[in-house]
This record gives C-alpha cells, structure tokens and sequence, in this order.
C-alpha cells in the first residue's frame, strides 16, 4: 500500500468510524432532523473520500495514450455502469461501514476496468518487432498494446521505450466462437 492508498484509507476508516459511532448514540431520524446539517456534511465528506479511494485503487496507474483517451473512457465508464460495485460500494460506507468490504469492491472494480481497457485494446495492439529480433531467430517479437503503450513479456505488460514505428506491425485478431455442444443443442 503506497502513500496515497493509506492517506485515503485512514480518511475514509475516520468518516466511517464517526459515522458508526453516530449510529450507536442518536437515532436515524434524530441525525436526519436535530443534526441534519453536521450529518450532511459527515455524508458529503464520505461520498467524496470513498469515491477518491474508489477512483485511486480502480483506476490508479493504467496508462492510455492521449489519443485514445476519450473513446476509452467511454469504454471503461460504460463497464463501470453495469457492474453492481458502486451500489455496494456505497452500502458497505453507509449501511455497515466496512472499511475491509469498499477495499475488496474497490479491487474488484479495478478488474472490470483492465479487462474492459483490454477488449478495448485487442483491435489496436500490434506485433513489436525490434531489429535485434530480426538479428536473431531465437528473439521473438512481442505482443505490443498501442492504447497503453507496453509490451507483453514474460506474461506481463511493461511499458514499452523507444518503440520506433516501422518496428510495428499491425495484427488482426480473430476470435473462434467454440461450437454449441450437443447438450447446448
């Protein structure tokens, strides 16, 4: 856990520790009436630290070129949207103050966004052909991702440095759908 995560988790932990501790000592409807304006101000500073911890552990560190941005986002908010880890999000703060639950949703959600930035990615990724390959038979190229600009080696995406054009070759993939077994049938 870096600096941030840690800084936004405390954060949050303390608006849902005065939350709780509200909970336990004043009624619902008493929070809402007599002390409706220090408990909105407890729900704003809860809906904005939970959705900064949200946005820093689902989306933190991914990588898109400019140029691929918009589209992308689109792509990803669109992702987000049908995924039910906003809604749960929100009752792990509000209903049971969980701290261990909003992390574990967080994570999740970060899921759903690689793999969402990865089906967006398929149609633009390209064959990465360095001239030490074609120096040597036994260096493959790479699997190169021109949304995020890395390099998939040894399993993993590691940005990609002096990728010059010409060393890029564009690849189309093709999906196989697998026939319906006969019981499907």
């Amino acid at each position: 856990m870096d600096e941030k995560e840690k800084k936004l988790r405390e954060d949050l932990e303390f608006h849902l520790d005065t939350l709780r501790r509200n909970l336990e000592v004043v009624s619902m409807e008493d929070l809402k009436a007599k002390y409706a304006k220090p408990f909105k101000d407890l729900k704003d500073n809860i809906c904005k630290t939970a959705t900064a911890y949200t946005q820093y552990i689902s989306l933190g560190g991914i990588r898109v070129k400019s140029r691929y941005g918009d589209e992308a986002v689109k792509y990803i908010n669109e992702a987000i949207k049908d995924t039910p880890y906003l809604k749960k999000i929100s009752e792990a703060a509000f209903e049971r103050q969980d701290m261990d639950a909003i992390a574990a949703l967080a994570r999740q959600l970060r899921e759903v966004v690689l793999q969402s930035l990865h089906v967006f990615s398929l149609p633009l990724f390209c064959l990465y052909v360095p001239t030490e390959c074609m120096n040597d038979y036994h260096t493959p190229p790479e699997i190169y991702n021109d949304v995020t600009s890395q390099v998939l080696r040894n399993g993993e995406w590691q940005l990609a440095e002096n990728i010059r054009p010409g060393e890029l070759i564009p690849v189309q993939f093709i999906f196989e759908v697998s026939a319906p077994s006969e019981e499907a049938a």
